[in-house]
């Protein structure tokens, strides 16, 4: 059985790709597959790379999200999408609702309400929790639990990736939502790696075994002499924001 799935705000196909991958082999014999659909992006570049690998010129709408027109997408069964964390990250300046990207969470709900998927995917940054005092992640769940004919229920967990072998700490708020008519309830996996001692470095997913040097895009970084300074204050597992430079490279 394959599932169609429609992507917004798809970037260059990282769930699509990690989506269309995966695969269940039920006790009944059934093999469950997911297959592209449809998706959408703004920015031309990663349309193009999405369709080079994933999808055709027809089924990658490359436009604004605000002009999409939703009506004219074909039925999905999966939806997917990492809507933009701008106004979401601790990085930035924490607008939340109140930003210019804020608000764009709402159009995957226009989605849902629309398709009714069985499933659907959400993803952003953690401190989309904090955003607007905690106000703006209860709306976007109170939004995403009764959308649709049929309302979801969700599973909202917090991933570090790290933990699942990702040679990076990137920390990252996934909320998965069933269909409440299906009677099914998303279970988080379990972490693999549990400490340090377990994790894979970045050093060790460049070197082991060490990228070919006629490999596509495999063109290293020529970094300023004060950036590769700053960068050697820098210790393993660490970044800028844990480290005491000295003045000269503040």
């Amino acid at each position: 059985m394959k599932f169609k799935l429609g992507e917004l705000f798809c970037g260059p196909g990282g769930m699509g790709l990690g989506a269309m991958k995966a695969s269940f082999n039920s006790n009944s014999g059934k093999i469950f597959q997911i297959e592209h659909g449809w998706a959408n992006d703004l920015d031309f570049d990663t349309c193009q790379t999405y369709i080079k690998n994933l999808g055709s010129v027809e089924s990658v709408i490359c436009e604004d999200v605000r002009k999409l027109d939703i009506n004219t997408l074909s039925p999905v069964d999966a939806f997917a999408y990492g809507f933009p964390c701008n106004d979401f990250s601790l990085v930035g300046e924490h607008k939340g609702f109140k930003g210019k990207y804020g608000p764009l969470y709402s159009y995957g709900v226009k989605v849902i309400d629309r398709f009714n998927p069985k499933f659907f995917v959400a993803e952003n940054v953690g401190g989309i929790t904090s955003a607007n005092e905690g106000k703006a992640f209860k709306k976007i769940l109170e939004d995403l639990r009764s959308s649709g004919e049929y309302g979801y229920k969700l599973t909202v967990h917090k991933y570090k990736s790290e933990e699942y072998l990702v040679p990076q700490k990137r920390h990252r708020v996934i909320i998965v939502g069933i269909r409440n008519d299906l009677g099914f309830t998303f279970k988080v996996p379990a972490p693999v790696a549990t400490s340090e001692d377990n994790f894979i470095s970045s050093k060790m997913a460049l070197e082991s075994p060490p990228i070919d040097s006629n490999a596509f895009n495999h063109e290293p970084t020529r970094q300023s002499a004060t950036v590769v300074e700053r960068l050697s204050y820098i210790k393993p597992g660490k970044n800028i924001w844990e480290t005491e430079l000295p003045d000269h490279l503040r």
